[in-house]
Parts: C-alpha cells; sequence; structure tokens
C-alpha cells in the first residue's frame, strides 16, 4: 500500500506534467507529511524544480513553495560552491601526479546527469585513488591542510585490510568536506563490486576533472544503497537513490537480461516495482522467488559474518599476499617492542 503522499511525489517527480494527479485527490494530501516524506528522502530540492518545470505550483500552498524554494536555493548556492572546490582539489591532485576519480553525487553533478545543478542534495566529495598513492594522498592532503578529526592510529582490525575510505578530510578555508576512497565497497563484498571496474580508466593520462563512465555510475548507485545502506537487507527504497537511476537513464543496464541476472540489482528493482517508474517487468515464478529467498537468507548470514572483521582477516591471511605484508607492516610499526604471540593475543581479546 503506497501512501497518497508518496504516491503524489512520485507523480510529480517521475511521471510527466498530465499525469500529476493520477490516482491522487488534492484535497486529501496532508502537505505537512509531504515536506516530512520528501526532506526523509533528501528530496526537497528535486521536489521544487520539478514542480517548477512541469508548471504545478498551483496545487500547493503558497509557504509550501516558499520553503522549498528556500531550500533548493540553499542547495543550488551549495553544489555550486562543491563544483568549484572538486575543481581545485582535482587540480591539486593533478599537480601531485596522483591519479583520481569523482564518485557518486560529484560525479553525477559533474557528468551534467541533472538539469539543474540544485536538484542533487549531496554530502562531501568523494573521490578515490589508487592503492599505491595511500601514503601519497595522505601526505598531499596534510600539506595543504586538509585535516582529519582522526588522529593517530586507529586500534581497529580493519586497517589491516585495505579500507573503503581513509578519514574525512576539512580544511578549513573550505566550505565542503572531502572522502578519498581507495575502494568502492568494504572488504568483504569486494567479490561483488570493487576498484577494478576503474582499472581502464586509471590508466589514462588524467589532466582534467575524471569521472567514471555511465554503466559505472548505475551500478554503483544501486551497490551503494543495497549493500552499505542495506537496502537489501533491511528491505526498504530510496528517491535519492531511485531519482539517480532515473537521471542516469542508462538505457545499455537497464534491461531484463542485466538486472534477473544479479540479485542486488533485481532485489532493488522489485522494491520499487510497485511505482511503476521503469520500463520493466521482471519475470518471476515460485522456484525462482524460492531461489531468490534463499540467497538472500545466505547473503544476510554472510554479512554477518563478514561484520567479524577479526574473524574476517583470519580467514583471508593465508590466501592474500597484499593483506599479509598490511598486516606485518602493521606489527613492525606499532608492535616492534613486542613478541608477534603477545599481539596477536592482545588482537585477538579486543
Amino acid at each position: 500500500m503506497i501512501a497518497l503522499e508518496e504516491k503524489f511525489l512520485v507523480n510529480i517527480l517521475y511521471r510527466p506534467e498530465s499525469e500529476i494527479l493520477n490516482g491522487v485527490d488534492i484535497n486529501n494530501i496532508n502537505f505537512e507529511k509531504l515536506i516530512t516524506l520528501t526532506s526523509g528522502h533528501l528530496m526537497l530540492p528535486a521536489l521544487f524544480f520539478n514542480i517548477q518545470k512541469k508548471k504545478a505550483a498551483y496545487l500547493f500552498p503558497e509557504d509550501f513553495i516558499a520553503y522549498i524554494k528556500s531550500i533548493y536555493a540553499i542547495n543550488k548556492a551549495r553544489n555550486e560552491i562543491l563544483l568549484d572546490e572538486a575543481k581545485e582539489l582535482s587540480e591539486l591532485l593533478v599537480k601531485n601526479n596522483i591519479k583520481h576519480i569523482f564518485l557518486k553525487g560529484t560525479a553525477l553533478l559533474l557528468s551534467n546527469v541533472f538539469e539543474d545543478i540544485g536538484e542533487r542534495m549531496i554530502g562531501d566529495i568523494d573521490f578515490i585513488v589508487q592503492h599505491k598513492d595511500e601514503g601519497k594522498i595522505k601526505k598531499v592532503l596534510e600539506k595543504n591542510k586538509y585535516c582529519s578529526k582522526i588522529t593517530g592510529h586507529i586500534k581497529n582490525p580493519k586497517t589491516v585490510l585495505i579500507p573503503k575510505h581513509l578519514p574525512r578530510r576539512v580544511n578549513k578555508n573550505k566550505k565542503i568536506a572531502i572522502e578519498p576512497h581507495l575502494e568502492l565497497l568494504c572488504p568483504g563484498w569486494r567479490v561483488v563490486f570493487n576498484s577494478k571496474r576503474l582499472s581502464s580508466a586509471f590508466k589514462e593520462n588524467i589532466k582534467a576533472i575524471k569521472t567514471p563512465n555511465q554503466s559505472f555510475l548505475f551500478d554503483h548507485c544501486i551497490y551503494a544503497f543495497q549493500i552499505p545502506d542495506k537496502g537489501f537487507f533491511i528491505p526498504y527504497h530510496g528517491h535519492r537513490s531511485i531519482y539517480d537511476i532515473y537521471k542516469l537513464d542508462c538505457k545499455k543496464s537497464l534491461t531484463i537480461n542485466n538486472i534477473k541476472k544479479d540479485i542486488f540489482k533485481k532485489h532493488f528493482f522489485l522494491t520499487i516495482e510497485k511505482f511503476n517508474i521503469f520500463d520493466l517487468q521482471i519475470p518471476y515464478s515460485f522456484w525462482s522467488l524460492c531461489h531468490d529467498k534463499c540467497l538472500r537468507v545466505l547473503i544476510t548470514l554472510y554479512s554477518k559474518l563478514i561484520f567479524n572483521n577479526k574473524f574476517f582477516v583470519l580467514i583471508l591471511l593465508p590466501c592474500n599476499k597484499s593483506l599479509r605484508k598490511r598486516a606485518l607492516n602493521k606489527i613492525k610499526c606499532h608492535y616492534s617492542n613486542k613478541s608477534l604471540l603477545n599481539y596477536t593475543y592482545r588482537w585477538l581479546i579486543g
């Protein structure tokens, strides 16, 4: 059952002007609930943009339009600053011979996915560098006054593994925080999606702003929502992710064959099938539903297992050379005056 306010929101965001009131009685809309719902999905700027584009302001109270217009204006001004600071950051990294590729919301803005830069709400500037540049990026950012609130050695078994991203950094002379990534997902999920997808892009000479192709942006959007944001494990939907996919309009990726063979993509689109946003009829039978249900249970159990980071590290150590090297370096740097046995014991007991 879709709430009336959400049905109205879906019509405004994804339907043509002539279909905005389909299945909706405007007299029954609770505009306070609509504000709360839209804000929870980080979609107030996109709502205002689409109301203006589809000439639908007459359907709303004046104070409603005034409020979301102010949110949109603030967000647009912030995104203009974000784009300027992303370009400045890119110039700094190019100057220091650090290959980098922007990700997530920043990449979508830089790729001109949206008609208006005020549509998308973005937290920080996400970008990825190669594993070999981990030490270099830290030095360059510190030298240029990008500071992290996290100082010193972090006593976390995950530090033995290549982390998904380095600590978030802020420059007091900038408005937007940055988040340097080394990977796309946490260690246990890299079998699904990892930075090797960007290997060809990293081989190119990056002398200007670099963003991934549409197919990558499509996949990253879905996997980021399904795995780190737990959309796969706690079935729910997020209109910001849906809107990103909708705006990407990636016809090569948005096919039945591509979606039905990937449990995460399939789950994403089945969850939002009730909104009828995408022209997809994903076939399923009793046996396919049983198969997907069993697979979801197994993946959920796997997720609980890999959250036990120490167990996960011990499993990987014998078969992962780079992991062993990082582990030995960690022991050498921080536990040179202790025996390996003592370190292992302390590490295991936490």
